[in-house]
This record gives C-alpha cells, sequence and structure tokens, in this order.
C-alpha cells in the first residue's frame, strides 16, 4: 500500500486505491509530499498491526499525520518528556488522522496512539 501525504492540504491519500490531482503556483515547495509505503500482512497474521503504524514528518514544524493501515485509531494522546497529558484527540477508528501541535513548544513529545489491536507510543520531534 501506497499513501501520498501532501504536508501543504494536510491530506493522506492512499494511491493504491485511486489518482491524486493538486494544483500549485509557480515555486520550489520542499517537503511537500512524503510518500509511506506499508506492506502487506503475510499469511494474515495481524501480529504486527501496530508496528505498521507510521508518522511523518517527523520531525515537525506543527501539523503531523499518523497513518495506520491494519489497524483502526481510536485515540491519540500528546504528553511531553515528563509524561504529562498535553493534549488528546477521540477519532472514530480511522486509519489516517492529522494533528496540529504547532502551538506547542519546540521540544521532543510522546504521540500515545490507541487502538483495539492495544496500544503504541512513539517520539515525535517539534521543531
Amino acid at each position: 500500500t501506497v499513501y501520498l501525504i501532501d504536508n501543504y492540504t494536510n491530506t493522506v491519500t492512499n494511491l493504491s486505491e485511486g489518482d491524486y490531482t493538486f494544483s500549485s503556483n509557480k515555486g520550489t515547495f520542499h517537503n511537500r509530499f512524503i510518500l509511506q509505503f506499508e506492506g502487506e500482512n503475510v499469511l494474515g497474521s495481524n501480529d504486527n498491526a501496530l508496528e505498521s503504524i507510521a508518522m511523518a514528518p517527523n520531525p515537525t514544524t506543527g501539523r503531523f499525520t499518523i497513518i495506520s493501515p491494519n489497524v483502526p485509531v481510536d485515540r491519540v494522546e500528546v504528553l511531553d518528556l515528563r509524561g504529562r497529558l498535553i493534549d488528546q484527540t477521540e477519532f472514530d477508528g480511522v486509519s489516517a488522522a492529522s494533528l496540529d501541535i504547532s502551538a506547542m513548544d519546540s521540544a521532543v513529545y510522546f504521540v500515545r496512539i490507541t487502538t483495539e489491536e492495544g496500544v503504541l507510543t512513539r517520539r515525535i520531534l517539534k521543531r
């Protein structure tokens, strides 16, 4: 599965399911697009469902996207280095979620992603 993350419009498109079209002004737009590749489960095994969850861009200047192709995301929490809850967002079982942390200070944060398969914690750097 191939996902295209458009950091300008804050959209995630599954390119395996269809095309992506966009319009743009003249100029150079560094880091506008990110391609995220996800492997398929082998023999129907869902053991690595949580490990297939990706976040991009990382580091970020404000907005980042969580892509979870194998298990729906129910909740995302952002915690500081001391483990204090900074932000929490509830989702209704989505496979891609975008969060905005632009109002937060530049630092390393932990992102705790809750799914029906369990909880995964990843680091993100806010520039």
